[in-house]
C-alpha cells in the first residue's frame, strides 16, 4: 500500500517519532508520503531519508476571532490540496497523526474511498468539551479505525468497535556502550521535555528546590525545545526566573535540546516527568529502554510504562511532597537506581515490542471496513 500520514507539528514531537518510526519499521512492506504543515522545520529530515514530503498551510483551532474565522476556509482549501495529492501518489490510505486534525475526515467526506486511519494522541478529556465531541464523533465516523497509543486513552473514547488500543513500538537502538552504574559524588537528575504549560517542569522546580537543601551532591537539567512558540519561550523564561529566585545558581541547568537522546539519558542517574496529562510518554519509554530509572506521575501513559517500586516511582500530579521524598530516595540510593533501571529495561522491551506492533498494523490495513 502507499500510506500518506498527516502531521501538523511543526518541530519534532513525540507523535511525530512515532509516525516516522512507523514509516522506517514497515517500510519494507508499504511505501510512506507525508503531508506536513508548510512552517514544519521536519521536512528536510524526512526527505534525508528518502521519504516524499507534501506541505500545506494548516490551520490549527485557537482562541481567537480570526482564526476561528480562517479555520473552516482553510481546512476546506487543504482538503482539495489533499485530495489532488492523494490522487497523485495512489494512496491506498491515510493516517491522520492526531485525532484533532479532520482533514482526514473531510477527504472521505469529499471522495476519498481508501482507509483512514484516526490515531489518538492526546487524552481526549485535556480537550474542550465541544471541540472533544466534534473530533471524536468525526473520527468513529469516517475512520476505519481509530487507534489509541495506550489504555488510557482508549478508556476516554466511547465503547466502539472501530476503537482499539495499539502501543507505539520500541523502535530504538543503543549505540553507546552500557550504562554505568558506579556510584558518583553529583546525582544528575534529567527533565527530557519541551517547554510546554502542563508538562510538569514547574512542579520539577518546587520539588527539586527542597530535595536540594537536604542533598547538595543532586543537579537537575532541563532539556528541550520551545517550537518557536511564544508561549513556550516565555515559559521557559518563567522557569528560569523562578529557578533564581528559589536561589538553585548552579544546580539547575536549562540546556537545549540534544538529538542524542541516548547519550542524554545515558548521562543521567535520573530521569523525571511530572506532566499533568499525557496519553504515552516517549520519554518515559526511552528512559526505561537505555537504563535509567524513573520518576512520573500518575497522568496517564506513564502508568503503562512503569510499574511502581519494581521499574520506578510513580507520584500524584501536583504532588510537590511526594516528588521531592521520591526524587530524594533515588539520590541517596544507588542499588535501587540500579535495580529499577535493569527492571524497566526489561520491561518496556517486552512490552512494547515491535513485532507485537508490525501484526497489529498488518490486520488493521488488512481487514475490510
Amino acid at each position: 500500500m502507499t500510506i500518506l500520514i498527516i502531521d501538523n507539528s511543526t518541530a519534532f514531537t513525540g507523535a511525530f517519532k512515532c509516525a516516522l518510526n512507523e514509516a522506517v519499521l514497515l517500510s519494507t512492506e508499504h511505501r510512506f508520503v507525508f503531508v506536513l504543515n508548510n512552517n514544519s522545520t521536519l521536512i528536510p529530515l524526512l526527505k534525508g531519508k528518502g521519504i516524499t514530503v507534501y506541505t500545506l498551510p494548516m490551520v490549527e483551532i485557537k482562541r481567537s476571532i480570526g482564526v476561528l474565522l480562517l479555520y473552516p476556509f482553510a481546512l476546506l482549501r487543504n482538503t482539495f490540496s489533499l485530495l489532488n495529492i492523494i490522487r497523485k501518489e495512489q494512496v491506498d490510505a491515510v493516517q491522520v497523526n492526531d485525532f484533532y486534525n479532520l482533514l482526514g475526515a473531510m477527504s472521505r467526506i469529499f471522495g476519498f474511498k481508501g482507509k483512514l486511519l484516526t490515531y489518538v494522541r492526546f487524552l481526549p478529556s485535556v480537550m474542550p468539551g465541544p471541540l472533544r465531541k466534534l473530533w471524536v464523533s468525526c473520527g468513529l465516523r469516517y475512520s476505519h479505525r481509530v487507534i489509541a497509543v495506550s489504555d488510557t486513552v482508549l478508556k476516554q473514547l466511547p465503547a466502539h468497535a472501530k476503537a482499539m488500543r495499539v502501543y507505539d513500538p520500541v523502535q530504538l537502538t543503543e549505540n553507546l556502550p552500557a550504562k554505568d552504574y558506579a556510584a558518583k559524588d553529583t546525582i544528575s537528575i534529567l527533565y527530557l521535555a519541551n517547554y510546554i504549560q502542563g508538562k510538569g517542569q514547574d512542579a520539577a522546580l518546587d520539588a527539586f528546590a527542597p530535595a536540594y537543601e537536604q542533598n547538595k551532591n543532586i543537579r537537575l537539567i532541563f532539556m528541550g525545545g520551545d517550537m518557536g512558540l511564544d508561549k513556550n519561550k516565555e515559559f521557559k523564561y518563567k522557569l528560569e526566573q523562578h529557578s533564581k529566585e528559589l536561589g538553585l545558581g548552579d544546580a539547575v541547568q536549562f540546556a537545549p535540546f540534544n538529538s542524542n537522546v541516548e547519550e542524554s539519558i545515558k548521562e543521567a542517574d535520573i530521569v523525571l516527568n511530572f506532566s499533568e496529562a499525557e496519553s504515552f510518554s516517549m520519554t518515559c519509554l526511552e528512559a526505561a529502554f537505555y537504563g535509567t530509572p524513573l520518576i512520573a506521575t500518575r497522568c496517564g501513559g506513564p502508568e503503562e510504562i512503569v510499574e511502581h517500586g519494581r521499574t520506578g516511582i510513580t507520584v500524584p500530579v501536583k504532588d510537590i511532597n511526594a516528588m521531592r521524598d521520591a526524587i530524594l530516595t533515588l539520590a541517596f540510593d544507588n542499588t535501587l537506581r540500579k535495580q529499577y533501571a535493569t527492571a524497566g529495561k526489561e520491561y518496556v522491551r517486552n512490552k512494547f515490542n515491535i513485532e507485537t506492533y508490525k501484526q497489529q498494523m498488518r490486520q488493521i490495513l488488512a481487514t475490510e471496513t
